[in-house]
């Protein structure tokens, strides 16, 4: 393990190495897929067992964020996918964890240099963000203030509205996923696990415009009700969704091979598996049109 000052607390000390998104979604994307796969949707041609890792944290700060997601994992992402309709109490537990992972995210981008090209107004919104979340995370900061955690709890979908990607249920239902947003107004880390959207607002002028999103600090519920968001944020989904559905078709024959070959020896597993239900849930919307000529999806 390699000494180094560790990204949250500061301190040098040999550094852990820590998913930026949390391993048990990963566990379960394999788990519940049918054949024990996943691809990575910016390199479709190679099968993934995890996500990005690197070595940030030292072991205390590490141990923060593992219990966190323990807590998060055991009493929400799994009894959620189980029993979406079923109403959840959450404490302070809950923010730490969106916290933890918006964080990550923004170092991310940050550190790998994804923000170059952005303006230095822009960089200190984000500077103060990471600064905000980073003391909420220590125990300096009791709530983020303006930098708000929300939550958009996720299930399929059955009408069409406007010309929605034919994946639109897979991409919903099953990816994980990370992105920094930035609309005319707003700056924002999204984090897709699964069923779950998590946002980090670094800059957002209009949060009114989320209803039954927000995450509080000290406790609340998340339960069947009605999510507002802007209508902006729905496109951003659905490109999210096309975006994966071209990476999809675009594998190698080779790869496209592999994948049928494995389709085929776990056709067994795969029918009933999570994976089988979203594809199941797209192809009642669009037909025909939810396959690519490379069939049922890894992503």
């Amino acid at each position: 393990m390699p000494t180094d000052h560790c990204r949250l607390c500061g301190k040098e000390s040999e550094l852990q190495l820590s998913h930026v998104l949390p391993a048990f979604a990963y566990r379960w994307m394999r788990d519940s897929s049918g054949n024990g796969h996943i691809r990575a949707s910016d390199e479709p041609n190679k099968r993934v067992q995890d996500g990005l890792k690197f070595y940030w944290l030292c072991t205390t700060c590490e141990e923060i964020f593992s219990r966190n997601e323990t807590v998060f994992a055991g009493r929400l992402f799994h009894p959620y996918l189980k029993e979406s309709g079923k109403v959840f109490q959450y404490s302070s537990w809950l923010i730490q964890f969106c916290i933890s992972v918006s964080w990550r995210v923004l170092r991310f981008y940050r550190d790998e240099g994804h923000l170059k090209a952005w303006d230095p107004e822009a960089l200190a919104r984000v500077d103060a963000a990471e600064s905000v979340w980073r003391d909420c995370l220590l125990g300096n900061r009791v709530h983020p203030g303006n930098y708000q955690q929300h939550l958009l709890p996720l299930d399929r979908i059955s009408e069409t509205t406007g010309e929605l990607a034919p994946n639109i249920n897979r991409y919903l239902m099953r990816a994980i996923q990370l992105d920094i947003g930035r609309g005319t107004q707003s700056i924002f880390t999204y984090a897709k696990l699964g069923r779950f959207i998590i946002l980090g607002f670094v800059y957002e002028p209009q949060l009114n415009h989320w209803r039954g999103t927000k995450v509080h600090a000290s406790h609340g519920y998340i339960e069947p009700r009605r999510f507002t968001v802007p209508h902006a944020f729905s496109g951003y989904l659905n490109e999210k969704a096309r975006k994966m559905q071209s990476a999809l078709a675009s594998i190698s024959d080779r790869q496209h091979d592999n994948v049928d070959k494995s389709f085929r020896a776990n056709i067994d597993r795969y029918v009933g598996s999570d994976a089988f239900t979203a594809m199941q849930a797209d192809v009642e919307m669009f037909g025909d049109d939810a396959f690519t000529k490379r069939g049922p999806s890894e992503l």
